[in-house]
């Protein structure tokens, strides 16, 4: 398992981590296959998008209208009751942007779209070294990238 590590300076910030994947995967000289990225944390997310800046403010937003720092009732999140810890807010975003994905990696390089790019968002209140995992494709015997059924005849 690889290990990466980014340096989050916190509340809502995000990490293009593709091609630091990309060439941890090269190094390694792993196999074709899906290489899983997990992140370590329950307040970070990941996710595969356009990276672009309106793509990213649509992401934020959204999550703040589904969980927004201060629920619009004034009241507060249970988590910051039993916890003591105001990052209610952080958790629930960790949990709908989800921390793990998968990630196809064929002939050397990651087979996505070029726009299409692996971010790291952190969205608790203060900065953390953020720890990723990459599990790479184990080197096996090269497979037909493509298989023919045929119907059986009677």
């Amino acid at each position: 398992m690889i290990e990466l590590t980014v340096e989050s300076t916190g509340l809502n910030s995000h990490y293009d981590l593709t091609d630091r994947i990309a060439a941890t995967l090269q190094e390694h000289g792993t196999g074709d296959g899906l290489a899983g990225v997990f992140a370590h944390g329950s307040t970070i997310g990941l996710t595969v998008m356009r990276y672009e800046p309106g793509a990213v403010q649509d992401l934020l937003r959204t999550l703040e209208r589904i969980a927004p720092e201060s629920p619009a009732d004034g009241s507060r999140y249970l988590h910051e009751l039993t916890t003591a810890d105001p990052n209610g807010f952080s958790h629930l975003k960790s949990s709908l942007l989800g921390t793990s994905l998968l990630v196809p990696f064929r002939e050397g390089r990651l087979a996505m779209s070029p726009s299409h790019r692996v971010v790291l968002f952190d969205f608790d209140l203060k900065p953390a070294t953020r720890r990723v995992f990459v599990d790479a494709p184990r080197s096996a015997a090269p497979v037909p990238a493509t298989h023919t059924i045929k119907e059986n005849s009677r």
